[in-house]
């Protein structure tokens, strides 16, 4: 499990920590894989480890942009599918339907993604995913 915290704005003495979970970072399902993912070679357990901080480099670049609405409630799960290119651009982002946010919530991690990019990429070229979920979790 992941954690990063931030501020939530709405007044100086207002705050509230944010957890995010590293439920996913699902791997592109075969038929969405491009040639270049077709022809990589076979994952060893380093690229496992750059997976992983590949997606904690992306989920701690969303939280900071983040700007998490009150009606989103600790305990509260939200899962994004992010659509991206290699350089980090995002192209699509959508919450899923098992979303526990509210429509306002949903939106707000939504846009949130989309001014955090261009997502992570340097270094991260061995292991890019071009379909990606992410779960996160208020606290």
């Amino acid at each position: 499990m992941v954690e990063a915290r931030c501020q939530r704005w709405g007044g100086p003495a207002k705050s509230a920590a944010l957890r995010l979970s590293a439920f996913g970072l699902l791997l592109p399902m075969a038929l969405a894989l491009s040639a270049a993912e077709r022809s990589a070679p076979a994952r060893t357990m380093d690229d496992d480890a750059l997976t992983q901080a590949y997606g904690d480099a992306i989920r701690a670049r969303v939280l900071e942009h983040w700007l998490r609405p009150a009606s989103v409630l600790p305990g509260q799960r939200c899962s994004v599918r992010i659509l991206q290119l290699p350089s980090g651009t995002v192209i699509d982002v959508q919450a899923q339907p098992e979303c526990q946010f509210d429509a306002v919530g949903r939106t707000s991690l939504e846009d949130a993604v989309r001014r955090a990019q261009p997502l992570p990429s340097k270094g991260f070229e061995r292991v890019y995913v071009r379909n990606l979920q992410l779960t996160f979790v208020a606290e």
